[in-house]
């Protein structure tokens, strides 16, 4: 009977043995398989994190163009505006004070001519007072001259 016991004794810590080789084995492979799930959990959450910060990026990026677009729309839009301004200006200010700056011009050079005009003909008429003055004096001298002479030839 002891060699019964004895060899159940053996059988029985052979059987443990067994089952405590197979709980270690198993916590072994559990212990792996867990580290594997962490591990793709881990990169799970990292991909996911990089493609939100990816998508992030896209959408600044977007935001971004959508600003570029918009200033540059209201850059066109102020250079629009000043062009529109700067012919009001010219149709306004500028081409009417041009017409009145060529209306004072030629109303000064009409008024300039006038006055070269009046004096070349007052000029022209003081020269051709004289002339007939002179003419008038020569023709009188001319007559006294003549005169004398006949009344020095009655004389002689």
């Amino acid at each position: 009977e002891a060699i019964a016991e004895e060899e159940r004794m053996a059988s029985r810590l052979l059987n443990d043995t067994e089952i405590a080789k197979s709980k270690r084995d198993f916590e072994l492979k559990k212990a792996a398989y867990d580290v594997e799930v962490q591990t793709k959990k881990a990169e799970a959450e990292l991909a996911y994190e990089l493609q939100a910060a990816k998508t992030k990026q896209r959408i600044k990026e977007g935001n971004m163009q959508i600003k570029v677009i918009e200033r540059t729309q209201e850059i066109c839009i102020q250079s629009q505006e000043i062009q529109r301004r700067e012919r009001e200006l010219d149709s306004s200010v500028r081409r009417p004070a041009e017409a009145d700056k060529y209306k004072l011009e030629k109303l000064a050079e009409a008024h300039r001519n006038k006055l070269i005009m009046e004096a070349e003909a007052e000029a022209e008429a003081i020269a051709l007072k004289g002339d007939a003055e002179a003419f008038a004096i020569e023709c009188k001298a001319k007559a006294e001259a003549e005169q004398m002479a006949k009344k020095a030839r009655c004389l002689e």
